[in-house]
């Protein structure tokens, strides 16, 4: 676990992610959730579990414990809320099994977890099949069926199947998800819960408080933003309370 973000650093690493595209952002704050020094290229190249288990780190940095969100109820439509434990999650990283050859259906596969330059591919792709395509296509190192080598994006349903299954093992935090019970209507559903998407939130959302705080103590004190940044949580929160009585 990494050494909580200062102010003044939470403010630059969301001035840095927030002109990103959602796989750089990602691999950006994943940089960040770790001490090691890591450019977000070479973070790239790490299954996508691993990478998420440094935006955990970060999560821990701005000083949260539990992951709280919402998923739309596929039944309804009302927001159901949920939490996870980031330290449950975390665990997860070290469950992996190694990558081993799939055998199914008559075929042999041997494959690679995917990274974030392959996400970003398959973002590219038109549609959802269209991304399985660009997956299996950069993902599979090497495939043989009943008469013989046949090509990654050529193996059946039910190998395709098998794959998922193995790559989940190998790399449990690359998908969170979450089973939930929708509050409104009863339905019992499954969350995907988006660790990328949840830390950014978190982390825009502590920049605005922390612009907002600079804003009304730069008005009233004339302070500068390295002043106010420069204030412990406290002293800063004093300060904001003595604004809010000046102003009633």
């Amino acid at each position: 676990m990494r050494e909580p973000l200062s102010p003044a650093a939470t403010l630059d690493l969301w001035a840095d992610a927030e002109r990103r595209g959602p796989v750089e952002r990602t691999l950006v704050l994943a940089a960040a959730g770790g001490d090691d020094g890591a450019s977000p290229a070479e973070l790239a190249r790490l299954p996508l579990g691993r990478r998420d288990g440094r935006l955990l780190s970060l999560h821990g940095a701005l000083g949260g414990r539990t992951l709280e969100a919402t998923a739309a109820c596929p039944a309804c439509g009302e927001q159901a809320e949920f939490a996870v434990a980031a330290g449950e999650l975390a665990a997860r990283a070290g469950e992996g099994a190694p990558p081993a050859p799939v055998e199914a259906d008559g075929f042999v596969v041997t494959w690679r977890p995917p990274d974030s330059s392959d996400l970003a591919a398959a973002g590219e792709a038109s549609d959802a099949a269209a991304a399985e395509r660009v997956l299996l296509s950069r993902c599979v190192l090497a495939a043989r069926g009943p008469h013989g080598e046949v090509d990654g994006i050529a193996v059946p349903p039910g190998v395709r199947a098998a794959m998922a299954q193995a790559m989940a093992e190998a790399d449990p935090l690359a998908e969170v998800l979450v089973d939930v019970e929708c509050p409104a209507c009863g339905a019992a559903f499954v969350a995907d819960l988006d660790l990328g998407g949840f830390v950014w939130s978190e982390l825009r959302a502590h920049a605005q408080r922390l612009l907002r705080d600079v804003d009304v103590l730069a008005r009233l004190y004339g302070w500068t933003e390295p002043d106010v940044l420069a204030l412990d949580d406290a002293r800063r929160a004093a300060y904001l309370e003595l604004a809010r009585e000046g102003v009633a």
